[in-house]
């Protein structure tokens, strides 16, 4: 009886947990034990990109792995506040409603995006922050007159080319570019799998913020050491450098006052995947060898 009585609490603990957890713009599932780590992924990805990361994090970490609203066939939150200012804020309601202390925030692309958002927003509410391949201003990665402003054109032609693709051209489009942002064929379809199954009207609208949206003066508010993990290896055969990479990274990123940034080798753009032992072996390096 005592056994079964044990059963129907975790059952009901976890049920709890679970309804809880719909009071927040994404879905979470929680690994390991230790020092709490926040992992969120990038445009249109399931958490699941994170499962090598969390392999090893998970040793001596509480994983709490996202997979945000309207991706990876997550339910949509309405968008007519906006899909990025929702986001961050739950996040920031996450933390201080179910962690006892400050977190390790990872996350990869739009997710590194996020996670610079809500550290500048909220100074002290990490511990430390690793950015993988994101930038605090996208467009300035490749152009370096863009503003807020003179991008919004495009960023809104590439909003209407995401929200009005017939189905077959989409799904084309998304493999092809998964292909040059993953080494690994599987890898790609697997990703593209992910952004085919999620929400059109949420990916236009998340890409466009993220397009439009400058934080490279908003970030001189991060308080706490920041890792930047970049890559280059995709881009050179249009001509881009290493160096060239670097030095873009380091312009932007210039305003934090305690920033590493170290480029992988030959990764595209999921670093995680493509490099993962120089990937966790960077991580152990930056969080202290507790990986």
């Amino acid at each position: 009886m005592k056994k079964i009585i044990a059963i129907l609490f975790c059952m009901l603990v976890t049920s709890l947990f679970l309804v809880r957890a719909n009071d927040y713009p994404f879905e979470v599932t929680v690994r390991g034990t230790g020092q709490p780590a926040i992992l969120i992924p990038g445009l249109g990805c399931s958490g699941d990109v994170w499962q090598q990361t969390v392999d090893s994090l998970s040793h001596h970490y509480e994983c709490h792995v996202l997979t945000l609203a309207g991706f990876a066939g997550v339910p949509p939150v309405d968008l007519s506040q906006g899909y990025l200012p929702q986001i961050s804020q739950g996040l920031v309601n996450y933390i201080k409603e179910k962690l006892d202390e400050k977190p390790v925030i990872i996350g990869h692309s739009l997710g590194g995006f996020l996670a610079l958002t809500i550290a500048a927003d909220n100074p002290g509410i990490a511990k430390k922050l690793v950015i993988v391949d994101s930038y605090p201003f996208m467009p300035l990665a490749f152009n370096p007159q863009a503003t807020e402003e003179n991008v919004k054109a495009q960023a809104l032609q590439i909003k209407q080319m995401i929200l009005h693709s017939p189905d077959s051209i989409f799904a084309m489009q998304q493999q092809q570019t998964l292909q040059t942002m993953v080494t690994d064929k599987q890898q790609a379809a697997l990703a593209a799998g992910w952004t085919l199954q999620s929400d059109r009207p949420t990916l236009a609208q998340a890409m466009y913020e993220l397009m439009t949206t400058d934080l490279c003066d908003e970030i001189a508010a991060i308080q706490v050491p920041v890792l930047v993990m970049g890559s280059w290896y995709g881009a050179r055969s249009y001509g881009v450098t290493r160096e060239m990479v670097a030095a873009n990274l380091r312009a932007q990123y210039q305003n934090v006052a305690n920033c590493r940034i170290i480029l992988a080798d030959t990764a595209l753009h999921f670093i995680m995947w493509d490099e993962p032992a120089w990937f966790i072996n960077s991580l152990a390096d930056f969080l202290g060898d507790e990986v």
